[in-house]
């Protein structure tokens, strides 16, 4: 079997989908990206490289044993099933590979991209203990524990130190995350949900445009709910890359 991103959908492809649209997306919001997380000139090559990490990885999460047992499981039934939280794996490995002052917006951003099901509590507060119950975790070696197929991925997508993610990466992520969140004056954490925010929101569109290419959205004719956003999303990504082709 081939990794999955979703039942439909191979997880390869949909991080590739995703890295066009930050193309597109990324010289739009470069002025502000800069502003807002504070960047110079100088470190313009560690900033872009940082956000291209951030939407390899955003997904890591999803390469998890459990993980692609469930969405094998969905797409031999097709139905919906609950999967493991993704989202603060890919988090915790992005706290320990990036920068200082980029780590914690960019991890923020990435642990709660999925915050709209309801699942920002756990995965900032404890994606250690949720782990556990997700029986993603080797209670052994306390690593999480990767479906055997990742060993086929390029380094590119599944590199040797994330194969070596363990339960307390996953602690240290979501305590260093309070503290950078919450453990600053009023008008820097101001400054600090800003920062989140904004990286939180080029992650989407990035994501959910990659996502309308998937073949679930194509087969959907309701014109309300997910489908919907996807669509109104993956248009103004389109018209972002426009109105900068006609400056």
């Amino acid at each position: 079997m081939m990794l999955l991103s979703s039942p439909k959908e191979e997880y390869v492809v949909h991080i590739e989908n995703a890295l066009r649209a930050l193309e597109r997306i990324y010289p739009v919001f470069e002025p502000t990206i800069k502003r807002v997380l504070k960047s110079s000139n100088a470190n313009f090559v560690i900033l872009n490289d940082a956000f291209r990490r951030m939407i390899i990885f955003h997904d890591l999460g999803k390469l998890t044993k459990e993980w692609q047992r469930i969405a094998e499981k969905e797409q031999k039934e097709n139905r919906k099933l609950h999967k493991p939280a993704h989202a603060p794996i890919g988090a915790a490995y992005l706290y320990k590979i990036l920068p200082e002052d980029l780590k914690e917006p960019i991890s923020f951003a990435v642990a709660i991209h999925h915050s709209d099901k309801g699942l920002l509590g756990d995965n900032i507060e404890k994606p250690d203990s949720r782990a556990i119950r997700d029986g993603i975790v080797d209670y052994e070696a306390d690593n999480i524990v990767w479906d055997e197929d990742t060993e086929k991925l390029l380094d590119k997508y599944f590199p040797e130190d994330a194969k070596e993610l363990s339960l307390n990466d996953l602690t240290v992520m979501a305590r260093g995350l309070r503290r950078w969140a919450r453990g600053v004056g009023v008008m820097e954490e101001h400054n600090r949900r800003i920062q989140a925010s904004l990286v939180h929101h080029i992650l989407k569109l990035c994501d959910i445009s990659a996502a309308s290419e998937r073949e679930e959205y194509k087969e959907i004719e309701d014109p309300f709910g997910g489908w919907l956003m996807v669509e109104k999303i993956n248009e103004y990504v389109k018209n972002m890359e426009k109105r900068r082709k006609d400056e």
